[in-house]
Formats: C-alpha cells, sequence, structure tokens
C-alpha cells in the first residue's frame, strides 16, 4: 500500500537527485570549455562546485533510500 502512494508521489514531485545530477552535468561540460581555454582559476571554482552538489547528491539520494 505504502509502495503506491509512493510510486503516485514520484510521478508529481521532481526527483531531487536527479535535479542534481542534471546539474552536475552540466556543470562538468562547462568545466571541460573552461580547462581547454586555459581559465584555470574559473575551472578550479567550477570544480569546487561540482564536489559540493556530488555531496548534496549523495545526501540526497540517502535521504530517499530510507
Amino acid at each position: 500500500m505504502f509502495s503506491f502512494f509512493k510510486t503516485i508521489k514520484s510521478l508529481f514531485v521532481a526527483d531531487l537527485g536527479k535535479k542534481i545530477k542534471k546539474m552536475i552535468d552540466q556543470k562538468y561540460k562547462e568545466s571541460v570549455t573552461l580547462q581547454r581555454n586555459g581559465k584555470l582559476r574559473e575551472y578550479g571554482k567550477i570544480m569546487k562546485e561540482i564536489e559540493e552538489l556530488e555531496e548534496a547528491y549523495m545526501r540526497a539520494t540517502e535521504d530517499e533510500n530510507r
């Protein structure tokens, strides 16, 4: 019974894990461009943001599994 409601909820509520994963993918693409263009300071900042997003993703997926 509970899984039925969980399934219905997943259809209408955005999945936080998926949203964070999409942001990480976008940041990785941006970081590749910056690195290729030699903008290493900006590249470092983006990589730090990616690291923080990956930690948030891990927390979000842990919460979903509970």
